[in-house]
């Protein structure tokens, strides 16, 4: 009876370690997975950010055409443009009555 019950601790030893390796290598996979998705998440962001940066932009900008305008291509309706109506000394007319 008692060299049975060894037996069958000993089988009981054996499969529950198989169990807990198989479970170890499971979760080094995992681990592994959630490190490579990390990775791949720092490489897409640096890549959003560089793509929206404003060197890109303008560089993107100037290939299809536009630049930076001269002083004679910018225009005005006025020649002083006043920065609050208080400190121009014509301010502009009330639409009121």
């Amino acid at each position: 009876m008692l060299p049975g019950v060894a037996i069958l601790l000993l089988v009981i030893q054996v499969v529950i370690s198989n169990e807990l390796a198989t479970v170890g290598k499971t979760m080094g996979d995992l681990d592994t997975a959630v490190t490579n998705e990390q990775d791949l998440h720092d490489v897409l962001a640096t890549e959003v950010a560089s793509a929206s940066s404003l060197m890109t932009l303008r560089d993107r900008a100037s290939l299809l055409g536009f630049h930076e305008p001269a002083a004679n291509q910018i225009v005005t309706l006025s020649p002083n443009v006043p920065v609050a109506f208080g400190v121009n000394a014509n301010p502009a007319p009330s639409l009121l009555p």
